[in-house]
């Protein structure tokens, strides 16, 4: 798998050929053809391993903290190394952005990826908002989706651009912006 991120962050979907993989993973040019059959398993495969990998490292971190303080370690942990982005980092952005066009076979797993996340962040909200932390009126749904939609947009502005990327003041900003919306007034 390690080949294969390393010729999607380098090249991208559309010019990644399971050749290109095989002799990057030092196999021969055929092993990778024998074992998935085409590029579109082996792309699921490597997208639900990149995110079961980010999946594990932010439970790990998320232990005991509920409502604000979850919401928070979740931006935290997704922004991390936004300035100088990983090659899985970088090869998950590039699927994600191909599978709106030369990669339609994998879109759904992206689309699964999203609505689990999505779950995940409404739920912390609603967690919040029985503990009277969170305001009553806020949509958990729609601050979750908007939640999402900044985080990948500041992922994919600092990934095309990481000379002018202030990821400390955008997390700042992220934060307070948050703080402000949400939390319940007294």
């Amino acid at each position: 798998m390690e080949a294969t991120v390393r010729v999607i962050a380098r090249v991208g979907y559309t010019r990644t050929t399971l050749e290109s993989i095989g002799t990057g993973a030092g196999y021969s040019r055929g092993l990778v053809q024998h074992r998935y059959g085409s590029k579109g398993p082996m792309l699921e495969e490597l997208v639900n391993k990149i995110v079961t990998d980010q999946q594990e490292t932010v439970l790990e971190r998320l232990q005991s903290l509920h409502c604000m303080d979850a919401l928070f370690c979740e931006i935290d942990c997704y922004l991390e190394g936004m300035d100088a982005p990983l090659e899985r980092s970088r090869a998950f952005y590039m699927l994600m952005q191909e599978s709106l066009g030369p990669a339609p076979h994998i879109r759904s797993a992206f689309a699964a990826i999203g609505a689990r996340w999505h779950r995940a962040l409404a739920r912390q909200i609603e967690v919040g908002q029985q503990a009277g932390q969170i305001r009553p009126d806020v949509d958990p749904a729609c601050e979750a989706r908007l939640l999402i939609a900044t985080l990948r947009g500041l992922r994919m502005q600092s990934m095309l651009d990481p000379h002018t990327s202030n990821i400390a003041k955008s997390i700042d900003s992220l934060k307070d912006g948050l703080r402000a919306r949400l939390l319940q007034t007294r």
